[in-house]
């Protein structure tokens, strides 16, 4: 098997040690190491270790982790190796590769595989020293489904050699060719692949033996005497055409070398508002203002503005701060979605889940006079003759904050399951001590901190603990420039981080929450708030097609096809206008709703063969996202 490098990449470590190991593999095909490969229909680049492409048409993620020690954890949990935890995008080395293996996917699908079922398989490669401990996991062997596959590094070979794949995947692979399929997959044209391939060390197996030329012979004529015949020039020595050969074959490689450096480092960027970095492109601070993204009053951000743009100098061509105490959750959330806040102030932990989701990187913990987990609590006056929550009727009003808040609305809606009654929403906290303060709300939901010692309210009920949130920079600035920043925020006075409401601490563990948010969102699917009373659970007939959205395709004229894995593990078509998915809370676009838990509400499907359905959405309330991110 030949392992394709992009041009100045070194492996090292672990990753080397993968790479000899799959160049050894008597393997047909090409492990791609130190590419970043970009979404089908988005501009984020994923850093995938190893993807495998071998005949007949097999695909393979490998995620390399050098950790030596005893592995534990499971698919949902933080991977351990002995007491140290195992970094990884989006919880452990198994999550982190199935998403990259999804990204594959949809590459695929989009460009070869447009109506073929294929498969894009995935393993968690470790050191042979490692011992495992991880829950349900196959180890060294391949099994097809979704489970959590890991191996010793030495065992690779033998795995990927296991793997088969269907004659009509292998028809359509043949028919496109390996090299065709890597360009599509790499965004490198055919000619910069066979260039890739051909400055790779060659094979040193068999050596050429130089042929020395043949001695030129005497000429004689019979009508003069014969001159004299000079003997013949000796040929040149050897050393000297292997020399010059040599130096030909070194100038024609370094001109590939710096072809191949040329595409991946100085080729400009689809966007003059953007610059290469290792290959990638990324946001131009100095081309494009550096924007931070608040929920809050912008005067508490003033002086943090100032002595950040001061800091930055001429690196930045402007800083600016977007957002207000007005500003919507959802609002947020989306411009964080879209990558269009570079520093992202969370104010709450729903918009740091969907930071997190969106590859944004933990930068400094918010709130940090405080504990690391809140609660919420449901209050009345003092003098209300409501004692708990069983005393709730459906003619019993409660305030509720923002759609998309966790202690005012997510929370609430998880203590009040299986209740019927009247709701008013949207609220900040002070608006909803307000109505109940004046008696135009029965109970409200707010912090348990901020009512807990007022002698004008009871608390009721008090929710679980809360996980708190913190400072995120965006996956599309520099490491350069997010490193840069991270020192500046650091090293910034004790002021400016006490009037930012910031400073450096843990990074919060969004993982039970998340378990709350889904069957909170699962509750509200079913929940009417455009009519009153509100019934916070869901009727028989109301349950609906559940599934987790795994990839979609553009059809045409502003079709958009989803793909909806069921947990049946039945497969469903899922066709739904740009137009329509525009106005889907939480799933404006394809890219938003790519890979999360969704409900299809209304629509009767239409079974296909093969265990295979189709159905089309026509009413933006037809499909509700259940899942803030994946």
């Amino acid at each position: 098997m030949k392992v394709l490098l992009p041009e100045g990449v070194e492996l090292q470590g672990f990753e080397r040690e993968l790479k000899t190991t799959l160049e050894q593999a008597q393997l047909a095909g090409y492990a791609l190491m130190g590419f970043s490969f970009r979404e089908a229909l988005s501009s984020n680049f994923h850093e995938i270790d190893a993807l495998v492409v071998m005949e007949p048409g097999v695909f393979v993620c490998l995620e390399a982790k050098g950790y030596r020690g005893k592995w534990t954890g499971s698919a949902n949990e933080a991977w351990f190796s002995d007491n140290t935890k195992i970094e990884a995008v989006g919880g452990n080395p198994y999550r982190q590769v199935e998403r990259y293996s999804l990204v594959i996917k949809d590459k695929l699908r989009s460009c070869i595989f447009q109506d073929i079922p294929f498969w894009v398989n995935y393993f968690v490669v470790a050191p042979d020293q490692t011992q495992f401990e991880i829950e349900d996991a196959v180890i060294n062997s391949f099994q097809p489904g979704k489970s959590v596959h890991i191996c010793h590094v030495s065992r690779i070979k033998q795995i990927l050699g296991s793997i088969r794949t269907r004659e009509n995947i292998a028809a359509k692979f043949n028919e496109v060719g390996i090299k065709k399929i890597i360009s599509e997959l790499t965004g490198i044209s055919l000619e910069k692949i066979e260039l890739l391939i051909n400055v790779q060390p060659p094979d040193h197996t068999t050596v050429k033996t130089l042929v020395e030329p043949p001695k030129p012979k005497p000429v004689v004529t019979t009508l003069e005497p014969p001159k004299p015949v000079e003997p013949p020039k000796k040929p040149p020595h050897n050393k000297y055409i292997h020399f010059s050969k040599i130096l030909f074959s070194f100038v024609v490689l370094g001109v590939g070398i710096f072809a191949v450096w040329y595409y991946f480092n100085l080729r400009p960027c689809e966007t003059t508002t953007e610059t290469r970095e290792n290959g990638i492109c990324y946001k131009d601070i100095t081309k494009k203002p550096l924007v931070i993204g608040i929920i809050t009053s912008p005067k508490q951000y003033s002086e943090f503005k100032t002595y950040l743009k001061k800091q930055l100098g001429y690196q930045a061509r402007d800083v600016v701060v977007e957002g207000n105490s007005e500003i919507t959750y959802k609002e947020a959330q989306n411009n964080i979605s879209k990558n269009k806040w570079d520093i992202v102030f969370a104010n709450s932990p729903m918009n740091g889940m969907r930071a997190k989701d969106n590859s944004y990187k933990w930068l400094a913990r918010m709130y940090p006079k405080y504990p690391l987990t809140f609660q919420s609590a449901l209050f009345v006056r003092s003098d209300s003759l409501i004692k708990s929550i069983e005393d709730i009727k459906s003619t019993t009003t409660i305030a509720l904050g923002d759609y998309n808040s966790a202690s005012s609305f997510y929370m609430p809606t998880y203590d009040l399951y299986g209740k019927s009654t009247t709701v008013t929403a949207g609220h900040r906290s002070s608006k909803i001590r307000e109505l109940v303060a004046n008696k135009q709300a029965d109970i409200g939901a707010v912090v348990y901190s901020t009512i807990k010692d007022d002698p004008q309210f009871r608390v009721i009920q008090i929710s679980r603990e809360i996980p708190g949130t913190g400072v995120y920079l965006s996956p599309k600035l520099s490491p350069t420039v997010q490193k840069q920043i991270q020192n500046i925020l650091e090293n910034a006075p004790k002021k400016i981080k006490e009037q930012a409401n910031y400073d450096t601490g843990k990074e919060p563990d969004y993982k039970e929450f998340r378990t709350i948010a889904l069957r909170a969102d699962q509750v509200l699917s079913c929940a009417n708030f455009s009519r009153n009373p509100v019934q916070f659970f869901c009727n028989a007939t109301s349950q609906g097609i559940l599934g987790r959205v795994a990839g979609f395709t553009n059809q045409g004229n502003g079709m958009i096809r989803l793909r909806l894995e069921r947990e049946n593990h039945k497969i469903c078509q899922v066709f739904v206008s740009s137009q329509t998915l525009n106005k889907i809370m939480d799933g404006s676009s394809p890219e938003i709703v790519n890979r999360k838990q969704v409900k299809i509400i209304g629509v009767e499907p239409i079974e296909l063969e093969n265990d295979i359905c189709e159905l089309t959405i026509e009413n933006p309330t037809q499909l509700v996202v259940l899942q803030p991110g994946a």
